[in-house]
């Protein structure tokens, strides 16, 4: 009965080694450490399974293959562990050939010195069971103080890693330890001769196994990928350097060491331990410093450097040294340079656009001759001023100015010289009237002039005394002196007038003014023809 719940505890211990050797070997791409998982839980299921067919047969009926089978699982355990120690505490590791090879000495002289036991009496003395102290041989002996030696050292690892490594790691570490308690006390037991006749080892073994798969696989698979620390450091293209507490230099990327050199050539070939301030800027090191400061053109090198300085502590708080990181920007600065450069000529660019854009606006709105508006813009002021006018009931009177005898200007003198009467009284008007008030060339020898909030009697006025200077103004044309006359009709804005109205109306004064002998003012009195003759 004995003998079968011993079976029944070893074959079930083998179940569940080789499930979780089938899903570690799945995820073995993953990492290292799966690999190794799935090895080592493989020689924990063939020890367990070999020693629960041992224990129905008992150690001396056992077949020798199930002796062989059985050490080929325990010689494969301790280097596993070994090798399983390296691969958890440097994710970067991979076993080389080389390695594996010198680990697979040992187990194979074992399994061959057990292989020839019957005939050769190497491993076991003659007639001795396999846990009595008396059947010792140097081989066995060897084993078991090599076993020792590869479980002792992989335990060290972790514990060292489980000290001084990360502390987001360390419960991992310190897991991985307590899960190696089971075999130890089988082992123990074993030794000291408390259990003589069942080897308690693989059955810890395998708590130990089920343990570890759990940490590995279900818990921390994430901390087990092979991102090493050291190689994103050294990808870096910032210049990241370490600094201790007396500000000397601890450690720095290769991007560090090629900026430096490439500031200041003569550095010595060893930068760790020279001082931070004579390799690079002087920056302001005191504890609990933070800064971030720009050094453009450093040392006349055309470099640009942005620095950024932050204080590194320990678990207590404590100070213990500074991280500088600094990055070229160089380019980054030329670029923005060139940026603001371009915005500024867009800007410049944009003015000229824009004065051009209303230089032309403006040119489609005056007379090329004399300057003054022409009758397009005429027609835009008087509708935005009748429109004012009637939603307002503000005043709004008109002029039409006429030559007299320009016709005759032009016959007898040329259009040259009357072309220059025309500019003189244009500029004549420009002066003499508001910036608010629209003098404009109507067309030929016609000028209108808008008058906004001006009452029919003052603009009438305005024009009379337009018309006296007019009068009494000389105009040379060429070899000429030319005195000239005009005449004007002034008409006012009526509730209820159109634009066409308000200026047939002044048309229908002209007319009189012209009737009644030229060179005079006529106010608007009601409908008449518009049409008079120069």
């Amino acid at each position: 009965m004995r003998e079968t719940v011993l079976a029944l505890l070893f074959v079930l211990s083998a179940l569940v080694a080789a499930w979780v050797a089938g899903v570690a070997w799945r995820r073995r791409s993953t990492t290292t450490a799966t690999g190794i998982l799935a090895v080592l839980a493989s020689a924990i299921a063939l020890w367990c399974l070999s020693g629960g067919l041992m224990a129905v047969s008992g150690d001396t009926g056992a077949p020798l293959v199930l002796w062989v089978l059985l050490f080929v699982g325990i010689c494969v355990v301790p280097p596993g562990f070994l090798l399983l120690s390296w691969a958890l505490t440097d994710r970067g590791w991979r076993p080389s050939r080389r390695t594996v090879l010198l680990l697979t000495v040992e187990p194979v002289i074992t399994v061959g010195a057990v292989a020839t036991d019957p005939w050769l009496h190497g491993f076991l003395a003659p007639g001795a069971a396999p846990l009595d102290p008396a059947g010792i041989t140097p081989i066995s002996l060897a084993h078991v103080a090599y076993s020792y030696l590869l479980l002792a050292a992989a335990a060290a690892r972790i514990m060292y890693s489980w000290v001084r490594g990360p502390h987001h790691q360390r419960m991992l570490y310190g897991l991985t330890l307590l899960a190696a308690l089971p075999p130890t006390i089988g082992n123990v037991l074993n030794v000291t001769g408390v259990v003589r006749d069942v080897d308690l080892s693989p059955l810890g073994f395998c708590v130990t196994l089920t343990v570890t798969y759990w940490l590995f696989v279900r818990r921390s698979l994430y901390e087990l990928v092979p991102v090493a620390r050291q190689d994103v450091f050294e990808m870096i293209n910032d210049m990241v350097v370490t600094l201790d507490g007396s500000a000397r230099i601890l450690d720095l990327n290769p991007a560090a060491d090629r900026l430096v050199r490439r500031l200041m050539p003569d550095l010595p070939a060893r930068l760790t331990g020279l001082p931070m301030n004579e390799v690079l800027c002087d920056v302001d090191l005191s504890e609990g410093t933070h800064t971030d400061r720009i050094y453009a053109d450093y040392k006349g090198s055309g470099v640009d450097l942005n620095v950024r300085v932050s204080t590194l502590g320990d678990g207590r708080g404590g100070h213990v040294g500074w991280a500088v990181v600094a990055r070229d920007i160089t380019a980054l600065n030329r670029q923005r340079v060139e940026l603001e450069a371009a915005n500024a000529r867009l800007r410049d660019q944009l003015h000229t656009i824009e004065a051009l854009r209303a230089d032309l606006a403006e040119q489609a709105v005056r007379d090329t001759l004399t300057g003054l508006y022409n009758r397009r813009h005429l027609v835009e002021c008087m509708l935005r001023e009748t429109e004012r006018a009637g939603r307002e009931g503000s005043p709004l009177s008109l002029a039409l100015l006429d030559i007299d005898h320009f016709k005759q200007i032009n016959d007898r003198y040329g259009h040259l010289a009357g072309d220059q009467v025309l500019v003189r009284l244009a500029e004549l008007l420009a002066a003499e009237f508001r910036r608010d008030e629209v003098v404009t060339r109507h067309g030929g020898e016609e000028f209108v002039i808008l008058f906004p909030g001006v009452s029919g009697e003052q603009a009438l006025a305005r024009t009379e005394a337009l018309r006296g200077r007019v009068e009494a103004e000389s105009v040379r044309a060429g070899e000429h002196v030319l005195s000239i006359t005009l005449s004007a009709g002034v008409s006012s804005y009526v509730s209820g007038m159109s634009c066409d109205d308000l200026l047939s109306a002044a048309d229908r004064a002209l007319y009189a003014a012209k009737r009644a002998g030229r060179n005079r003012v006529e106010p608007a009195r009601g409908p008449g023809p518009s049409g008079v003759a120069a």
